[in-house]
């Protein structure tokens, strides 16, 4: 950020976040190339020459995913009828599992085939043995939303639909974590691309990952239950290849499929190999004879006819894929780019303990447009109150000068949840109500110095673990308070009063052309906070909304 105050410029600015990867290593399936309906020695029986033969048998160990297990199992078992001595066997994994497990050493195969480069690369950021190399690409496939076909009889929604139209409208849209499920992390990446050019889908978009961030459920589960077409399935991140496999195996419910007309990111599975202890001549030979039977013309038949597109992503030949010249597809992301959504949404998926404190000095009567600056900092209160899920805790403050008992601030509204009952409604409806009155409410000038120490001290009192607590202050001016405490004592009682297992961030949020930016920044600053601009006021309902919607982890 540009002097400790800027705009955002897209979700992939996640600045000073803190790295939040969250890898749940679950229970991992392993089989033999051999069939599923084989006897169960077959995961380790050797070809048809007996092992007992060969002076040095070689078993190959591969990682790849389950959708793209089945490919792989049948390029080995071409090898293996002509080799006795060498046997594969295939482990399917999440790529984030596989990730987990390969970078701490627990489980690692001579040959990994993850369905994106991010996961390699995640690796890569925590190896201390050499770099993993990504080989060829073997296979692509686009990621889309898979509608069950109820929602998609009822909503009249298919084929191309843009962005826009695709998170305001009626699809119920669920998906699973974007560090461990892969196409939840690239759906989340394309709408991003898509949105993030402009203020206003950057803050729809913003607002969309705060409902889904707590609306989860694992992958598998999720293309169950909209495979079934049960009552409340939902839509989710799918890739062209299970809608298509889903399909041929369930002709009574299929699932359709909504195509980002913008352009769709895809799976790529990429060839992995792994050097290990055991890589000699012997290994390395039985691993290129794997390669070459994935790649080959075998392979690439292997590949389409398990509904998969080929490395540039052409379409699969015969009309196998969702819809001819449908899906245009984009390239994936790069790991800091990936980083950044996933840290975004789970940034947002913790509930926050927010104080908001907004200044109805005189100032803020000046116009902005066809309103007044503090209409329109009502109004960007009112737009962020109503995107909060009711599990938020959420206080109102204003301030001046001259408030009642000699202070420079006033509640409005204490810090509660938004759901709870305040009497005449939900506390997020007192809420709403209060913001609406702060027109009423405006005079003095900009008490700021005193109110920020009150506010931080307001929060650090009332700390709740688990929460992200924080204040965000917005203001259009400097402190004018001569009788309040001086720059110098605020951030040197701010500093005092850190405590780092309790943060507190301050987010400030200053509006038009009089505001001290290097002043609000230092605030900020003091407290691992972060500072926005707003030079036009007019666009003070987007950085606010954005200020609040880019938060700090919980401490």
């Amino acid at each position: 950020m540009d002097g400790g105050a800027t705009r955002r410029n897209g979700l992939i600015l996640a600045g000073a976040l803190g790295l939040v990867v969250i890898l749940v290593v679950v229970g991992v399936l392993v089989w033999g190339v051999r069939r599923a309906d084989a006897p169960e020695q077959a995961a380790s029986a050797p070809a048809p020459t007996s092992a007992a033969a060969c002076d040095a048998p070689v078993d190959v160990r591969v990682t790849t995913t389950a959708d793209f297990a089945p490919v792989v199992e049948t390029a080995a078992e071409r090898l293996m009828s002509d080799d006795g001595c060498t046997t594969y066997t295939v482990t399917a994994a999440t790529s984030a599992d596989a990730a987990e497990l390969i970078s701490t050493g627990a489980d690692v195969p001579h040959v990994w085939i993850p369905d994106s480069d991010v996961w390699v690369a995640r690796v890569n950021l925590d190896r201390e043995e050499p770099a993993l190399v990504v080989g060829p690409t073997l296979a692509t496939s686009p990621v889309v939303l898979a509608v069950p076909t109820s929602m998609a009889r009822s909503t009249r929604i298919t084929g191309p639909q843009p962005w826009q139209a695709i998170l305001t409208g009626p699809l119920e849209l669920r998906l699973a974590e974007p560090d461990e499920s892969t196409t939840s992390l690239l759906l989340l990446y394309s709408a991003s691309a898509a949105l993030g050019a402009t203020p206003q889908g950057e803050q729809l978009l913003g607002a969309r990952i705060i409902t889904m961030s707590r609306q989860t459920a694992p992958e598998d589960e999720l293309l169950t239950w909209a495979s079934t077409d049960d009552e409340g399935a939902p839509a989710l991140p799918a890739t062209e290849q299970q809608i298509l496999r889903q399909r041929g195996t369930n002709s009574d419910t299929p699932l359709e499929a909504v195509v980002p007309a913008e352009a769709a990111a895809a799976v790529t599975y990429s060839w992995v190999p792994i050097p290990g202890p055991d890589f000699d001549d012997s290994m390395q030979l039985a691993v290129s004879e794997l390669e070459e039977s994935l790649t080959g013309e075998a392979g690439q038949a292997d590949r389409e006819e398990a509904g998969f597109r080929g490395p540039d992503g052409t379409e699969i030949p015969g009309g196998a894929s969702l819809a001819t010249g449908a899906v245009t597809t984009m390239p994936g992301p790069s790991i800091d780019a990936a980083e950044a959504v996933a840290t975004t949404w789970s940034t947002v998926s913790v509930d926050m303990r927010m104080l908001a404190v907004i200044d109805v000095s005189g100032s803020m009567l000046q116009p902005a447009g066809d309103q007044t600056r503090i209409a329109l900092a009502g109004a960007s209160a009112q737009t962020a109150l109503k995107i909060f899920p009711p599990t938020s805790q959420v206080g109102l403050w204003m301030f001046s000068t001259d408030h009642r008992n000699g202070n420079d601030w006033t509640e409005l509204a204490p810090i509660a949840p938004l759901a709870v009952d305040s009497g005449t409604g939900t506390h997020r409806d007192a809420l709403l109500a209060a913001a609406a009155t702060l027109p009423i409410h405006t005079r003095g000038d900009t008490g700021l110095y005193d109110t920020v120490l009150a506010a931080y001290r307001e929060v650090q009192e009332n700390y709740e673990p688990g929460y992200v607590n924080s204040v965000v202050l917005l203001t259009d001016g400097r402190n004018e308070d001569a009788v309040g405490i001086s720059l110098d004592e605020l951030l040197a009682q701010l500093q005092a009063s850190v405590e780092p297992s309790k943060p507190i961030p301050i987010i400030t949020v200053g509006m038009g052309p009089g505001t001290d930016e290097e002043v609000l920044r230092l605030i900020a600053a003091q407290t691992g906070g972060r500072s926005y601009l707003a030079r036009n006021p007019a666009d003070i309902s987007t950085v606010f909304v954005d200020a609040l919607t880019h938060r700090f982890r919980a401490g």
